[in-house]
């Protein structure tokens, strides 16, 4: 949808929305600008759910390199069509989890925003996941997992046991506040020093 008023733009799947960009492109939402804020100081960034793009843009015209990849080919001309996502962009066709487990490539960052409607898809929440993260980091690299639910719920609880297990230093940030809005997981190696 695009607004008559100002021209931003809005991707809706039913009703929730994935994108919102202003009538330049940038960013509108506070959960996609706290990741690129956790994902600052990396120079390469692994996106697993791309949408309407808003987080690869942001980064990309920041310099960072961007590697985004989606299970929807369609997902890709939108985003660079609707949403003004750069040509930069490498885009990926396929399933998140396959591509984990078949690059040989790594990336400082590896941000997360795979969703189904408003859930994480089960299969993210699979026994091998976080391993499969861990594996496309470079060392010292970091993970961002976008979870479209407060602090205290079980799904935000879950993505930190799945990453505490492979062996990351795993915490749980607010969007907006505690009981309200998106929780960003946040997990870098763990510190080995005594």
């Amino acid at each position: 949808m695009e607004s008559k008023s100002d021209g931003s733009r809005f991707y809706l799947d039913g009703a929730v929305l994935y994108t919102h960009v202003d009538s330049e492109g940038r960013n509108r939402l506070d959960y996609v600008a706290a990741m690129e804020r956790a994902l600052v100081g990396a120079r390469s960034v692994l996106i697993l759910g791309t949408a309407g793009g808003a987080l690869a843009s942001q980064l990309c015209r920041r310099g960072i390199e961007v590697t985004t990849v989606d299970n929807v080919a369609a997902s890709f001309d939108l985003a660079r069509r609707w949403f003004g996502m750069p040509a930069d962009v490498q885009c990926v066709h396929a399933d998140a989890l396959a591509f984990l487990d078949e690059t040989v490539d790594r990336w400082d960052a590896v941000a997360i925003d795979v969703f189904k409607g408003a859930e994480i898809p089960w299969v993210m929440f699979g026994p091998a996941v976080g391993g499969l993260l861990v594996k496309s980091l470079r060392p010292g690299g970091r993970i961002v997992w976008n979870v479209a639910d407060d602090t205290r719920s079980l799904t935000a609880f879950r993505v930190e046991k799945i990453l505490r297990a492979a062996g990351l230093a795993a915490r749980r940030v607010a969007v907006l506040d505690e009981t309200a809005g998106n929780t960003l997981v946040i997990a870098t190696p763990q510190d080995t020093r005594d």
